[in-house]
């Protein structure tokens, strides 16, 4: 297994983790469309690509990410698009010969029908959504069902939503329940969302909860110690260097938040600090350099404040204030009565809750229900914040 800090981790790189895997593929076997639910860089991707690296028997699954997409249509093109150039349902004759015949007799602007891709004019102007629905009921599956997994739609939603509005932005949610109320195609189709962002937040926040109540619900945890020194040694299975149950003990501790990124990140620079000074064996004082030095290397964490730049006005300086105050404070923490004091201060006395669930799905912050305490997820996300933007 190598260190993997970028992309999502895939083949022999990956971690398994299988009762999280059954899970994901006991929910899709009951017919439930799902949302991968979990704060950033706990490895929703890298489960989605595994399931469509080893899918089961009698599902073709197929990956889309919409980052970067800003109106509806063309987010329908994007899964229209890859269902067309599936590289799953190439394997079966039949179902490729199944899409070439639909991408010809469906689409009167196709450049290209090839074995391997299907192209589109650049001034074909199409209804997706309909053409989506006009696809799931041609298509001969063979009596497969095809997993349409959507990576970054709750950031899709929000795109939509700056760009034309809201209204905009919850009919894509709308159009998205339809076609998996749709009982003359969803016997043939199931959607799995995730994202980096809440998607139950951005519907929260758009008074929307309504459109994805039918979604069954997977939450991704942090990994537990054991996992965690699981993934540990098998990294180390892969480097130069040993680290002694101890050190490796003491750098748990020292994240406490067990997310992959954050381990493979201090494996990293604990890589660095070998290639350095050639130590083969590591102990506590070099994990501390190892963190130091992640909190350093702003690039990594710089999308924690940035993404919170969607706030606006009063929201946006409540939520500073919020992870402020508890970065600079002694006990590192804030207090649930101090928080409602800010937000009488800042006049959010009917909003404030929904931006507190916001930050902790989001995984800036965790809380104890029963003594109304909360704090960051990681110490080492405390330690960027306050030595970045403690005083923005």
């Amino acid at each position: 297994m190598k260190i993997t800090t970028g992309q999502a981790a895939r083949g022999e790189n990956f971690f398994k983790r299988p009762i999280l895997i059954n899970k994901l593929w006991r929910k899709i076997d009951s017919d439930s469309s799902i949302i991968i639910s979990a704060p950033r860089r706990v490895g929703k991707t890298s489960l989605m690509r595994y399931i469509e690296d080893n899918p089961k028997d009698k599902y073709y699954v197929i990956y889309v990410i919409t980052e970067s997409v800003y109106d509806e249509n063309k987010y329908y093109k994007e899964i229209v698009k890859a269902i067309l150039n599936s590289d799953s349902v190439k394997k079966k004759d039949k179902v490729i010969n199944s899409i070439k015949d639909l991408a010809k007799n469906i689409f009167k602007s196709i450049d290209e029908v090839g074995i391997d891709s299907v192209k589109f004019t650049k001034s074909a102007e199409l209804d997706y959504y309909e053409k989506f629905i006009e696809i799931m009921r041609s298509i001969d599956l063979e009596g497969h069902k095809l997993i349409i997994m959507i990576d970054e739609f709750a950031q899709t939603i929000e795109n939509i939503q700056q760009k034309e509005g809201t209204t905009y932005a919850v009919h894509l949610l709308q159009s998205n329940r339809a076609l998996r109320q749709n009982g003359d195609i969803n016997n043939k189709f199931q959607f799995i969302y995730t994202g980096s962002i809440s998607l139950e937040g951005i519907a929260r926040r758009m008074d929307s909860s309504k459109f994805i109540n039918d979604l069954d619900i997977l939450k991704v945890t942090p990994l537990s110690e054991l996992e965690g020194k699981s993934l540990i040694n098998e990294l180390l299975k892969g480097l130069s260097f040993t680290m002694n149950d101890d050190t490796i003990n003491y750098m748990l501790q020292k994240i406490k938040w067990l997310i992959p990124f954050y381990i493979q990140l201090a494996m990293d620079k604990i890589q660095d600090i070998y290639d350095e000074k050639r130590l083969y064996v590591i102990y506590n004082d070099s994990v501390d350099i190892a963190i130091k030095s992640m909190v350093e290397e702003n690039n990594k964490f710089s999308s924690w404040h940035e993404r919170l730049k969607v706030y606006k006005n009063t929201d946006y300086k409540f939520i500073l204030e919020v992870l402020n105050t508890i970065a600079v404070a002694e006990d590192k923490m804030i207090t649930y009565n101090k928080i409602h004091d800010l937000a009488v201060q800042y006049n959010l006395s009917e909003t404030y809750k929904d931006l507190l669930n916001t930050l902790i799905d989001d995984g800036y912050i965790s809380n104890d229900e029963e003594q109304k305490l909360y704090t960051f997820t990681s110490p080492i996300l405390r330690m960027w914040w306050c030595k970045k933007n403690a005083n923005y």
